[in-house]
């Protein structure tokens, strides 16, 4: 059986691992000790890493598949941590190598975006630097949309709230969707970058009133200020390759 690296077990990296190990032995990285009887109980191999702490980098890069999937957010220094990841002498022995990033890497005006479009540091600097700095050593780049499903539901946490913009277009995806697109590029043996993004794209009032309703909370104030620029992606690239997205429109969370 082949092995399937995850570094980053949080909200996407857990579930996929639980649904990876029905076929492959699965290792994951943990940033503390806190989750570790947890997850050595869901049938993973559980190694401790973080920025401090790199002793174990040598087995969790003893992979057939590495999945990076980390929030830039989190560190201090991003960009070090991933050099050191991939400085590593192992990371050339690995079949295919897919590390997420963000949608937000876009540039910061109105339009549609597509893998090629103009790129800008300036919403998410970490994620520009680290695309730069692993693009040319990674099989796989999942710019992915605003992750939602499950308990991320668009608009409860703005409950009663005062919301702006609310005529803008929303981008997400289906955390379902990007699990289903890991497999998609391992089976198919597909390289590249591709956005991640379900097709419909409803206002956010729109997604947020129908939250609301469908979920049982209160509904968010809405204002009509837009004050941030109305960004369409497109996530049709890796569909014209095959891959099926199960939820196409956001109104399906």
């Amino acid at each position: 059986m082949k092995t399937f690296t995850i570094l980053g077990a949080g909200w996407l990296g857990l579930p996929l691992a639980c649904e990876l190990k029905k076929n492959y032995n699965v290792k994951v990285s943990i940033k503390d000790e806190k989750n570790r009887q947890k997850f050595q109980e869901l049938g993973l191999d559980v190694f401790l890493l973080n920025e401090q702490n790199l002793s174990f980098l040598d087995k969790l890069l003893q992979t057939d598949y590495l999945f990076i999937n980390f929030p830039p957010s989190k560190f201090e220094d991003y960009s070090s941590f991933l050099e050191k990841i991939y400085s590593h002498n192992k990371i050339k022995d690995i079949k295919k190598i897919i590390f997420v990033s963000s949608t937000s890497i876009y540039a910061s005006e109105d339009g549609i975006y597509k893998e090629d479009s103009k790129l800008s540091n300036e919403k998410s600097p970490k994620v520009y630097e680290s695309e730069l700095l692993i693009k040319d050593k990674t099989d796989v780049i999942f710019r992915c949309s605003g992750l939602m499903g499950y308990n991320r539901v668009a608009g409860k946490r703005s409950s009663s709230k005062i919301v702006n913009d609310k005529d803008i277009k929303i981008n997400y995806i289906h955390r379902d969707d990007v699990i289903s697109a890991t497999y998609f590029v391992i089976n198919n043996n597909i390289n590249g970058i591709f956005n991640l993004c379900s097709k419909e794209h409803p206002t956010k009032e729109e997604i947020y009133l129908h939250n609301a309703q469908k979920h049982g909370f209160k509904e968010s104030i809405f204002k009509n200020e837009k004050g941030i620029k109305n960004r369409i992606i497109d996530g049709s690239k890796i569909s014209s390759l095959g891959f099926e997205y199960k939820y196409p429109n956001p109104f399906e969370y």
